[in-house]
């Protein structure tokens, strides 16, 4: 679980630097994603669920690694709105990545009868699902587009700090 933690950080944080049309991160998705996988293969013992979002989370290392690279090259920013609908493909991707892993917590939760935090994972997931979704609505309205992605991000960091609390929770089990 402590790479699928991992993962999350480099997934949720979003840092970059920018010179002119060009992008650096400097925490990279796809990293993230890539530590993920190994997370995801650790805990397919756990639950299917894990197993399941594995072929997603391969595919967004690859996008995000390609997406990187758009972005370092100043490329990304010629896209126009192909740019909004990757970033809402994007979106529900990563959704559907991490609302399997909550779940996945959560059959673990139920598989040996301990409390993981499952239902603040949930809770804090669904916030941030519904933060997403409304960014995107709010595009229109460029200042609550922005109020929302700042309450996703606070929200993204909720979820890390419970993510990390059903992670200990999980490893002192043993």
């Amino acid at each position: 679980m402590k790479n699928i933690f991992i993962g999350f950080i480099f997934i949720f944080l979003d840092f970059h630097l920018s010179l002119g049309s060009s992008k650096i991160g400097l925490i990279p998705d796809f990293v993230g994603y890539i530590i993920m996988i190994n997370g995801l293969a650790e805990m397919s013992g756990q639950s299917m669920r894990f197993m399941k979002v594995k072929p997603y989370a391969s595919g967004m290392a690859v996008y995000s690694g390609l997406l990187y690279l758009l972005d370092l090259m100043g490329i990304s920013v010629s896209l126009g709105v192909l740019t909004y609908i990757f970033a809402i493909i994007s979106t529900a991707v990563s959704l559907y990545i991490s609302y399997n892993i909550v779940m996945g917590v959560i059959e673990v939760e139920e598989k040996y009868n301990v409390r993981l935090n499952g239902d603040s994972l949930k809770s804090t997931w669904t916030f941030i699902a519904v933060l997403d979704v409304l960014s995107f609505v709010l595009l229109l309205i460029p200042p609550a587009a922005f109020i929302c992605m700042i309450l996703s991000f606070i929200a993204a960091i909720f979820f890390l700090f419970a993510f990390n609390n059903s992670k200990n929770l999980y490893y002192n089990l043993g």
